[in-house]
């Protein structure tokens, strides 16, 4: 009976001494999570993308036909509420590097995520569309989208 005494008493030892390295280990996870929390909070309602995604398509059932209205979107994410995008159809050959003659500055609507919504006549066989986002988040500006700040996109309309 003694040695069962002696075992649970070498047993209880060691686990309490186990317990102490378990607690040590616990508190030293606990001090990282909070160091990992406090970094990741200045990242809170900011915006921070490696990539850019492009896309233009007609919206309301527009079909491409000479005379007629063409309705589109363009879609340029990241969407940050201040960006705004300049929108023409011709370019303006009297200013140097590639500008849209008369402009037309898009903004989103709330909720719209990054879509840009245009309507245009489609006066002709052809149609080009000039799109030139200004980046005006100051974060996105100091990061890497400031490379997509004032840059040309463009596509072109064929009617049918």
């Amino acid at each position: 009976m003694r040695k069962i005494y002696l075992i649970i008493l070498l047993f209880v030892i060691l686990s309490c001494d186990n317990k102490t390295e378990l607690q040590t280990q616990i508190n030293l996870l606990k001090t990282q999570n909070d160091s990992l929390k406090l970094e990741l909070k200045k990242y809170e309602g900011k915006y921070v993308f490696d990539d850019v995604k492009v896309k233009h398509y007609p919206i309301n059932g527009s079909h491409i036909k000479k005379g007629t209205k063409y309705y589109g979107e363009f879609v340029f994410v990241p969407n940050v509420k201040e960006n705004i995008v300049l929108f023409g159809t011709k370019r303006d050959n009297s200013k140097q590097g590639y500008e849209i003659k008369n402009p037309i500055t898009l903004k989103t609507e709330n909720g719209d995520f990054g879509a840009y919504r245009f309507e245009i006549d489609i006066e002709s066989d052809t149609t080009n569309l000039i799109f030139k986002p200004l980046i005006k988040n100051e974060l996105s500006r100091k990061h890497q989208n400031a490379g997509y700040n004032g840059i040309v996109i463009t596509d072109k309309l064929i009617a049918n």
